[in-house]
Formats: structure tokens, C-alpha cells, sequence
């Protein structure tokens, strides 16, 4: 799910709590959008740059790799021992960094469910064949083709293609191409 997305299903999640949390709904909110810093301390320290563009330009790779060290705060044990502490010291604030923080987690296993179901069923309508260049590959990857502008449209078919990794990388290299070439011309 792109932050954004992210950010805009906080946001409704927040407004929805308000009338419980008051002026403390900031609390939740903001650790559901930060969780995602482990992402980027990932990268800082694998990649050694403190780059925000470079770490944004990783993840939005063709593929980019999924691993569990990319996620500590994502991670049930993490949340748990949060939980824990929450409990054990009966602390508001924590209790509610905690609830943040899981919003996002479901959040994310409810994006990557959808995105399963996608591409298994893009897979087979489309017989394991590239969209683009039209070979048959048994391991095609979904790339998006449009964004719709409603969060509940967001896993339909119809805004999704399945290609083969090289078409896939080829896909997003000329979407980096595009929005390089949009932005030189609007700076001149």
C-alpha cells in the first residue's frame, strides 16, 4: 500500500475516534504513518546513505525485495513486548502508540491479501502470459497501470496487469523516465 494511501485511511480512522480520544487522536494517528520508519532505517543502514530519494527509488522498484529486517516495527513480537508494556504499566499513551501501530499492520495484511488474490487470478485470466511482450513465464508480477482516485476502488482488476520481471522493470524505469523528464521541463 503506498503511503499515501496509508496516510488518507489514518486520517478517516482518526476522524472516526475522535469523538472517544479527543485531542489525543494525534497519538494513534502519527505512529500509524511512522511505523513505516523502519523501512527507511533499513535502508539507511544496508544501503549506508541517509538518502530519502534513494530509499523512496528502492521501494519503488519493479520488485523490491520483501524482508522481515525491512519491518522490525511491524513485527508481532515487537508489538507484543509494546503491548506488554502498555498493560504492565497501565499507560494511556503507549496503549494508544500501540493501537496506531496496529491499524497500520492490518492495514498491511489486508494489502497484501488483496494483492495475492490479484495477482493469482490476473495470472491465470491472462493464461501466465506478459501482457507486454506476450511470452509465457510462470512467475509474472502485477504492476499497477492506473491509481484510482477512491481507496475502495483501489484492488480492482482493471487497474492492474501482470508482466514478466523484465517488462516489469522496463515498465517502471520508463514511469521513472516520464516523471524525470515532467519535472526537468517544469523547472525550466
Amino acid at each position: 500500500m503506498r503511503p499515501q494511501e496509508h496516510m488518507q485511511l489514518s486520517a478517516i480512522a482518526a476522524a472516526a475516534v475522535w469523538p472517544w480520544l479527543k485531542k489525543d487522536v494525534w497519538i494513534p494517528f502519527t505512529a500509524s504513518i511512522l511505523i513505516d520508519a523502519d523501512h527507511y532505517i533499513w535502508h539507511a543502514i544496508t544501503q549506508r546513505t541517509l538518502s530519502l530519494r534513494a530509499a523512496v527509488r528502492y521501494y519503488q522498484q519493479s520488485n523490491p525485495p520483501q524482508l522481515p529486517d525491512q519491518r522490525l516495527l511491524h513485527q508481532p513480537l515487537v508489538l507484543g513486548l509494546l503491548l506488554f508494556l502498555a498493560v504492565r504499566t497501565r499507560s494511556r499513551l503507549l496503549g494508544l502508540i500501540l493501537a496506531g501501530l496496529v491499524f497500520h499492520v492490518c492495514l498491511d495484511r489486508y494489502h497484501n491479501n488483496q494483492m495475492h488474490t490479484l495477482k493469482y487470478t490476473l495470472k491465470e485470466q491472462a493464461d501466465f502470459t506478459c501482457q507486454e511482450c506476450g511470452f509465457k513465464v510462470d512467475e509474472l508480477e502485477v504492476h499497477t497501470i492506473r491509481v484510482p482516485k477512491l481507496i475502495l476502488a483501489r484492488y480492482q482488476l482493471r487497474n492492474f496487469v501482470v508482466l514478466c520481471p523484465t517488462c516489469h522493470y522496463a515498465a517502471h524505469e520508463q514511469a521513472r523516465a516520464r516523471k524525470a523528464l515532467a519535472h526537468a521541463t517544469s523547472q525550466s
